[in-house]
């Protein structure tokens, strides 16, 4: 196997922008966008409860739901998000994906029973392990034929 080097600059900017998609992938192909509908659902069902019987109280809880939901979190995220990554320093990390999984340059190994899945996305490739997401940028990889192989090898492992 081919030994293919991952090196990620990690600062506050990237770890926000890793976060924005991660958080847009996430809510595109999970079951939790369904949460969404339903509070527009109860919203319209409190608007029938509100001409009919005068009843606001359901109506304005649900409006707040749907807003929270649609606009509302990730802006609550991202603030808290910026708080902690303001105590992080910038670091750049160092990865190698070897035949027994994926090393870091401290040593620790990330083995492929530990590997959830990888996925393929515009920016590069979202990382799920059984403890972290990574987002590993399309110029983490030395070339764009490393970024293939470490697919096709996720691939065989049946990770992707």
């Amino acid at each position: 196997m081919k030994q293919i080097n991952i090196t990620l600059k990690w600062d506050k900017e990237k770890a926000l922008n890793a976060s924005k998609i991660f958080y847009d992938y996430d809510m595109r192909n999970s079951a939790k966008r369904y949460v969404g509908w339903f509070f527009v659902a109860l919203t319209q069902f409190a608007i029938v409860g509100a001409l009919k019987h005068d009843s606001y109280g359901l109506l304005f809880i649900s409006t707040f739901l749907v807003g929270y939901w649609y606009y509302g979190r990730w802006y609550l995220r991202k603030a808290m998000l910026q708080k902690y990554y303001a105590k992080i320093p910038q670091q750049t990390l160092h990865f190698t994906l070897q035949e027994d999984g994926l090393h870091s340059e401290d040593n620790t190994l990330i083995a492929w029973d530990n590997i959830f899945k990888a996925i393929k996305i515009e920016e590069g490739i979202i990382f799920h392990t059984t403890d972290t997401t990574l987002l590993f940028t399309r110029d983490a990889f030395a070339s764009y034929e490393d970024m293939q192989h470490f697919l096709e090898i996720m691939k065989e492992k049946g990770k992707f």
